[in-house]
């Protein structure tokens, strides 16, 4: 009886080694069993030429970031606090190195007169705002969540910074800002926004609204992702929530050019292949410029 009770502890401790490593085994064989389905269907859908409609798109756009029980929701607009963000020196960096670059861009064009009005496309929970709006004298943010409007307000208070405007826009009318924003801006800037939109073609029309906020001789600085003209890096225009991060990606190219049929000067592109701050991939930074004249044209973003 004592040797039994000697030996079932060794025997235990095999067991349960066995059955460690046999669920590790499980869990990587489903893993790549998943992996291989949804690469399957992606193709599939490709092929077959499976899309979701844009109206679809955006109305799954407007539930999620309205979706205030999502556990992925805060993180992914870029609240303090939340998922990564609970490390408090990554969210500051993020924000941080974008203003770095604006004044890199403006440096580089001789663009340094202080901007008066700023606005961002897509402030989220304030990471960018509450480096720029210092520079101005009115930040506006655009956002489809009241929530995050909310949260960014609150982040500009904590900051000592009181300059910040509010507009709350339907995905479904984007245009709607134009009629808030009472006064043309000096610069405009849009990160993590664009590859979330819910088609590229959506992306052009916020474009153009932002090339009508702008002064002549204004600036803006937009974010998108990059295709590299592949099936993985390729607008998926299936499953929203699911496709999140790659809903809308752009050739470089494409995106230039289409900035220039609204109207836009491009002046420079930074690509940042990798950002470890967000765990993401594909960025690519474009300082697009107002010209000093209205430049009358027919052509339009498309």
């Amino acid at each position: 009886m004592r040797q039994s009770q000697r030996q079932n502890p060794t025997a235990r401790r095999a067991f349960l080694r066995i059955a460690e490593g046999l669920g590790w085994r499980t869990r990587a064989a489903l893993a790549r069993v998943r992996d291989v389905e949804n690469a399957f269907k992606k193709v599939f859908w490709r092929v077959v030429g499976f899309r979701d409609s844009e109206r679809k798109l955006m109305g799954d756009s407007q539930t999620y970031w309205n979706n205030l029980p999502d556990p992925s929701l805060q993180q992914n607009s870029h609240w303090r606090g939340a998922g990564i963000f609970v490390d408090d020196a990554r969210w500051l960096a993020l924000g941080r190195q974008h203003l770095h670059l604006y004044e890199q861009f403006a440096r580089a064009i001789d663009h340094l007169r202080p901007p008066k009005r700023i606005v961002e496309w897509g402030c989220g929970g304030g990471m960018n705002a509450v480096h720029f709006a210092a520079l101005a004298d009115d930040f506006y943010g655009v956002d489809i969540s009241s929530a995050s409007l909310d949260e960014c307000a609150k982040q500009m208070n904590i900051a000592g910074l009181h300059n910040f405007s509010p507009v709350l826009i339907d995905v479904a009318n984007p245009e709607a800002a134009l009629r808030q924003i009472p006064a043309s801006c000096d610069l405009a800037i849009s990160t993590y926004v664009f590859e979330l939109l819910p088609t590229p073609e959506y992306g052009y029309r916020i474009l153009k609204i932002v090339y009508a906020l702008l002064a002549p001789s204004g600036i803006a600085i937009v974010q998108i992702k990059y295709s590299e003209g592949d099936w993985k890096t390729r607008s998926q225009r299936w499953s929203y929530v699911r496709n999140l991060a790659w809903n809308a990606t752009y050739r470089i190219e494409e995106f230039w050019q289409a900035a220039e049929r609204c109207g836009f000067m491009p002046k420079m592109v930074t690509l940042v292949p990798k950002q470890p701050l967000v765990n993401d991939r594909n960025y690519a930074y474009l300082l697009l410029q107002k010209p000093n004249t209205e430049i009358q044209t027919e052509r339009q973003c498309q």
